[in-house]
């Protein structure tokens, strides 16, 4: 340890929020004096900003004084921070209502709190009473870096008075409480707490500098590109990913100057030739330049022909338009804000500029509406004219904003069909090698001489200002903001002239059809939407939350599909190397041999490399950068996917030609949803004619405890344990109402449907049964085929399904698959028998069921929207919802306004874990799960309201005492691999060893005894990738036919054994974001699934990361708790 006169300010919570964003940030503040090194000093905004915290804090404290009698100040005081500490203890023993600036300590921890307030619900040592931490934050909402200091200050607040609190809050501006529950942020703190310490004690001098996310906003940043640059270091070549540094480590490729030296027009080994020579090529031109000064560029010579680079520009235009967005995040404005749309352009040689701005949501729609009035009279003007921005921000930006206030879609998506939109950026990445380590706007413009001026440089500054802005309402800080924009935009326009001087000759103009259309007609879906939105504005529909509601879900199936839309567009521009990193995609495929006729077509074989994708078997496909004008978009059907040899299988038509020697193929274009359009608007039509239909429905918009003969309402529903007499009485004595029964892991949610239905059957009742796919629809109808067999009970079902699709197919005893409506539309009119009618949303939103479903089951109702169940809810009298909404969300794309995107079971739950006693129906006690594992399942999950079936915990296994699982639970292995992203060898290895010592053990399943097999274990992983090779891996130790799959496709399913491998090595490493990877449902799916025990291969370095928000802090303490959780 160096300089131990630093030691005392190291144990902070600040220097805390350091650690967890950059071990090396630490050394640094360590050795600034000592190594003379140079950081960022406060900028005077930063400086005003302190100065706001504390007003804010007086103006707090004046507000207590009003409240509370007995308030003591120890902050303005003349006493020094060891002097405070006696006293705050002295205050509290005293039993002072509120102390103010106290100081805490705790063993090397110390913090000067801003507010203590008496908490008189909690005991601690000093008697009747304890003490919460209350801390000031002027600000819209809480920040990490404020959970963590008030996490810190319990702590030590917590050996104080011999008590932890159970919650501390945070004062935000407008005098805004957050109050943030211990229990769910605590681990969080324990355990990085305990590695900073660690840290502290003997790591400092052993840390070395790796480049991060967190680099772009460092106070050290340039101190780290310092010694990169000494060494030479990898990570300055523009384009390297974590992926190829470790090949190329791997390869004693270790120094930039070695990859220079490459030859680009040699493949380095592992390498696809693509990536090979732009990483050659970059290398080479950084160190030219490090060596000349002087920029260079060199055309991308892959992407001279197709759309693709150069090929992607259109001709220019006599008054193109420059688009520049400016926006905050949630902590600067709730929810984010686009304030300011800057559009730059040059009209008969006179430069203008248009500044559109927003100070609030409202302003911000009509931003929105005044964007599109403005450029579509600019192109009435000039037909042929484009808007060029740099980067995807501008138009997913503008995508969500339409989306999110339900204006001017229509528009945008006409822009989108016109080709309007250029991004600059993709021209640059696809047709140039840059001298420069990032293709940003500010490396670029050394290129073409372009000097800005003025105070902001950065966005991050421009967020800076804003947030002063709304402080002061110093209009110097707009000023600068929009000068900022208005340079951003010329800079674009500039980009643009130098990108057309260096044009190569022999690239082409990218052209588009009815370029020229002042205007596109609308289309009949385009004219609904607005139609059904003008009826609601002027309609009188009693509850303002359902006409909001009903609002918002106009246009939710437009707006879902519109990202695939625009995916399916960018995809046309991108080349097969950076398909592969789309996980809708396979790409990069070399085709394996001649293709095989088989009948009219041609069976082909590719090969691919290691990636991550979502694309199945049986699945149609098309050629996702199709820029071939002769060649079809359809890339046939996958017969088969061969993991362990990477192999692809594709049918294509014979008529459809021969498919090309490399390949990408991705998913088709959208689905129609038009028969669900059409429903939705029918129900809206019953609402504004006030049609007394849909009871069930309207009840559950609303929000209303379940009607049930028999029960009163606001009354427990479920009265004793016996659920297979109890639930069918009480479904079969529905009011024209809709009921929730939630089943937690292994509750048997799927056996009290099925018994369910075929009581109501025995009552001739016509049963719907839908989910979101077939497979969820199947799992139900073969438990019922199953119970009806053994009840001796015989009835006629009828599954909607293509006889072609073996995934739509069902054929059961007394259920079987139809294609066409008219056998459907008999069986539903005839009331003398009991039926089954199952199929998928698109099937129930036939006209022909209206109101002649008596119940309508839906399995798996998390992962069903609320739009969904307005577009097919017309069919039932009653609705029954089966599901858990801990489990497996709703996959959805879109972004919608308020409520109108949830699913049914957040809609209705509203955040809450467990269906309430007078709402729903809970199955409380799991047929899966032992008592160890139930103890952090229900606990974590559901409340402690999930108990454990007593036969559960007569699984028993003989465990290997040499073995490393040596009991049921959870158990925790530490990975230590580096760079790993979506595969991991190294579990790989762990996996086969527990695998081989268990496979063969003696297993006790309540009283039958046999050995472990194969089947017995479950292995997860987040990643098909790692999927994949864990299959071939596992194949080739001769582990044969192992169960190893996502999360998704093991839902419903179990097994003695689980084995979770996370396979990433760190947060940077995460091929996805945060929420998906650290996700509470995934999370719980995983770990139950065993009924003895489950293993998780984790890498602690994952949560070794700054989080983004509270929500962050939540999803990585499940981990946590995890991680220290003792059996």
């Amino acid at each position: 340890m160096i300089i131990s006169k630093f030691m005392k300010n190291l144990y902070s919570p600040s220097m805390l929020k350091s650690y967890l964003s950059c071990k090396y940030t630490i050394f640094n503040e360590v050795n600034e004096k000592k190594l003379n090194l140079k950081k960022i000093e406060l900028s005077k905004n930063d400086q005003l900003r302190l100065e706001k915290g504390n007003i804010h804090e007086k103006n707090y404290l004046k507000e207590l004084k009003k409240k509370y009698k007995k308030v003591i100040d120890l902050k303005n005081t003349k006493l020094s921070k060891e002097e405070k500490v006696p006293k705050t203890i002295q205050a509290m023993k005293e039993g002072w209502e509120v102390i103010h600036g106290g100081y805490l300590q705790r063993d090397k921890w110390r913090g000067e709190f801003d507010f203590l307030i008496i908490n008189k619900d909690l005991k601690s040592k000093f008697g009747d009473y304890s003490y919460e931490v209350i801390d000031t934050k002027n600000s819209n909402k809480p920040k990490p870096d404020h959970i963590i200091q008030l996490g810190m200050y319990t702590y030590m607040l917590e050996e104080t008075q011999g008590v932890l609190p159970k919650r501390f809050t945070i004062v935000l501006k407008d005098m805004i409480e957050e109050n943030v529950q211990v229990n769910q942020v605590n681990e969080f703190f324990k355990t990085h707490r305990e590695n900073y310490e660690k840290f502290v004690s003997n790591g400092i001098d052993k840390i070395k500098p790796e480049k991060c996310s967190f680099c772009q906003i460092c106070s050290w940043q340039e101190e780290c590109e310092k010694i990169w640059i000494k060494e030479d270091n990898l990570n300055q070549v523009g384009g390297l990913t974590k992926v190829h540094l470790k090949k190329l480590i791997d390869l004693k490729i270790d120094t930039a100057t070695k990859l220079s030296k490459l030859d680009p027009n040699k493949n380095i080994k592992g390498f696809k030739s693509e990536i090979s020579y732009k990483l050659i090529t970059q290398a080479r031109l950084q160190k030219e330049y490090q060596k000349t000064n002087k920029p260079i560029f060199e055309n991308n010579p892959i992407n001279l022909h197709g759309k693709k680079g150069f090929n992607s520009l259109p001709e220019p235009s006599s008054c193109d338009l420059y688009f520049d967005i400016e926006s905050v995040e949630d902590h600067v404005y709730p929810g984010g804000l686009e304030y300011l749309f800057g559009i730059y352009y040059v009209e008969g040689e006179k430069e203008k500029f248009e500044a559109f701005w927003a100070h609030n949501k409202e302003e911000e729609k009509q931003n929105v509406i005044n964007f599109f009035e403005f450029t579509k009279k600019h192109f009435k003007k000039y037909p042929s004219s484009k808007i060029y921005h740099y980067g995807s921000y501008e138009i997913t930006a503008l995508l969500k904003l339409t989306s999110l206030h339900s204006t001017n879609g229509i528009d945008y998506d006409n822009f989108l069909r016109l080709e309007k939109f250029v991004n600059l950026l993709n021209v640059n990445k696809q047709g140039l090698f840059l001298s420069e380590n990032s293709y940003s706007l500010k490396n670029v413009e050394k290129f073409y001489d372009f000097k800005r001026e003025g105070d902001v440089q950065k966005g991050d500054v421009s967020q800076e200002y804003y947030s002063e802005w709304i402080e002061t309402q110093d209009q110097k800080y707009l000023d600068e903001i929009e000068s900022y924009n208005k340079q951003d935009c010329q800079s674009t326009y500039e980009l643009h002239k130098w990108l057309l001087k260096i044009k190569p000759e022999n690239t082409s103009w990218f052209k588009v059809e009815d370029n020229e259309k002042e205007e596109i007609e609308l289309k009949d879906w385009e004219t609904d939407i607005i139609e059904y939105q003008k009826k609601l504005e002027k309609s009188k529909i009693e509850n303002p939350q359902i006409k909001q509601l009903i609002f918002d879900i106009i246009g939710f199936y437009n707006r879902e599909n519109k990202p695939s839309w625009r995916e399916f567009f960018v995809r046309k521009l991108k080349s097969h190397e950076e398909l592969i990193d789309d996980p809708e995609c396979i790409g990069n495929m070399e085709l394996n041999g001649k293709p095989t006729p088989d009948k009219k077509s041609y069976i082909y074989s590719y090969k691919f490399e290691d990636q991550d994708f979502k694309l199945k078997k049986t699945k149609r496909v098309i050629i996702a950068n199709n820029d071939d004008i002769e060649q079809k978009d359809n890339a046939g059907t996958i017969v088969d996917i061969d993991y362990q040899k990477n192999e692809v299988l594709l049918r294509r038509g014979v008529a459809s030609g021969i498919l090309p020697p490399v390949l990408s193929i991705g998913p088709e274009k959208p689905r129609p949803n038009s028969k669900l359009i059409s429903n939705t608007y029918k129900f809206i039509d019953s609402l504004l004619n006030k049609e007394k239909k849909y009871k069930a429905l309207i009840s559950f918009l609303e929000k209303k405890i379940p009607e049930i003969n028999g029960v009163k309402s606001g009354e427990k529903i479920v009265q004793s344990d016996d659920f297979l007499n109890e639930i069918p009485k009480i479904i079969s004595n529905l009011k024209n109402s809709y009921i929730y029964i939630q089943g937690p892991p292994g509750t048997g949610k799927t056996y009290q449907a099925a018994n369910t239905i075929i009581e109501l059957l025995k009552q001739k009742k016509k049963i719907g049964i839908t989910g979101l796919s077939h497979k969820v629809i199947h799992n139900l109808l073969e438990r019922i085929e199953k119970l009806s067999k053994k009840k001796h009970f015989a009835f006629s079902g009828y599954k909607r399904g293509t006889l072609s699709d073996e995934e739509t197919v069902f054929q059961g005893d007394f259920i079987k698959t139809y294609e066409k409506d008219p056998v459907f539309m008999s069986a539903i009119n005839d009331e003398n028998t009991g039926n089954i009618f199952a199929g998928t949303k698109f099937h129930f939103a036939s006209s022909f069921y209206d109101e002649k479903i008596d119940y309508l089951f839906i399995d798996e109702a998390g992962q069903v929207s609320v739009a969904d169940l307005i577009s097919i809810g017309n069919v039932a009298k009653n609705i029954v919802l089966i599901g858990d909404q801990n489990q497996l969300g709703q996959p959805i794309k879109g972004s919608h306004p308020n409520e109108s995107g949830q699913s049914i079971l957040d809609y209705l739950l509203e955040g809450k874990d467990t269906i309430p006693e007078e709402r729903g129906i809970f199955l409380n006690k799991t047929y899966r799960l032992n008592s160890k594992l139930n103890n952090f399942i229900s606990s974590n999950f559901y409340e402690e309201r999930l108990i454990c079936d007593e036969s559960t915990n007569k699984r028993l296994i003989t465990f290997n005492k040499k073995s490393k699982i040596q009991d049921g639970g959870i158990h925790y292995i530490e990975m230590k691999h580096k760079n790993n992203i979506q595969t991991s060898i190294e579990e790989f290895e762990v996996i086969k060893d527990i695998m081989k010592e268990m496979i063969g053990l003696e297993f006790n399943d309540k009283g039958k005894i046999r050995k472990l097999g194969v089947e017995d274990f479950l292995v997860i992983s987040p990643f098909n990738t790692q999927v994949n090779l864990l299959i071939s891996k596992l194949e080739n130790s001769k582990i044969n036919n192992p169960r190893v799959g996502t999360i998704d496709k093991f839902q419903g399913q179990e097994a003695p054994i689980t084995i979770i491998s996370m396979t990433s090595s760190d947060s940077d490493s995460l091929p996805r974001n945060k929420e998906f990877f650290f996700s509470r449902n995934r999370l719980n799916v995983a770990i139950s699934r065993a009924q003895v025990a489950s293993v998780i291969l984790f890498n602690p370095n994952l949560l070794d990361s700054s989080p983004k928000n509270l929500d962050h802090i939540k999803l990585m303490n499940n981990f946590f708790k995890i991680l220290n959780f003792k059996n």
